[in-house]
């Protein structure tokens, strides 16, 4: 490949890759879940629909996994095994985000490293490891993950060209 963008550019994910964003992410959403059932257990059910619905029910089966060719053309997944992947995705989309769509997906990503924080503010060990993975998951996703994507129609792409020029 002559173009350095498209050289760049994840045709999928090592091990390390795979690992890191899936620990980062997942400790996060559990000492979310630890520091509000330790406060206030009732508080924890809007949190698991979030987590527990919001990521896999609504991004990866509605918003971003079925526009992903990652999953559908180089066969890999960066959260999820990539059978898993395919099986929760039922249908592929090639049309751009909708204005709904959107909002609800920046809701949830919003949501998710935020509201726990009412709860864990007043356990400083849990609040600190939960910054500590949110800011690695989002941070991997903003400086390194985002720049390679190939979903152009993620809201958190960051990469610098179109891919369709490439083609």
């Amino acid at each position: 490949m002559s173009n350095p963008v498209q050289c760049h550019l994840a045709n999928g994910f090592s091990v390390r890759e795979k690992l890191y964003a899936q620990l980062s992410f997942f400790v996060m959403g559990i000492v979310g879940m630890i520091g509000i059932a330790r406060e206030d257990w009732r508080w924890l059910v809007p949190y698991l629909i979030v987590f527990g619905y919001g990521v896999p029910g609504i991004v990866m089966r509605h918003l971003t996994c079925p526009r992903c060719p990652h999953l559908f053309v180089y066969g890999d997944c960066l959260q999820f095994p990539p059978t898993w992947a395919k099986w929760l995705v039922k249908q592929r989309k090639t049309t751009p985000f909708s204005a709904t769509e959107r909002g609800v997906f920046y809701l949830i990503f919003l949501l998710i490293p935020l509201y726990p924080l009412y709860w864990l503010r007043t356990q400083p060990a849990l609040l600190f490891v939960f910054i500590l993975a949110a800011g690695m998951w989002y941070l991997g996703q903003w400086l390194y993950f985002c720049k390679r994507c190939r979903v152009e129609a993620c809201p958190f792409n960051l990469t610098p060209v179109s891919i369709d020029s490439f083609k």
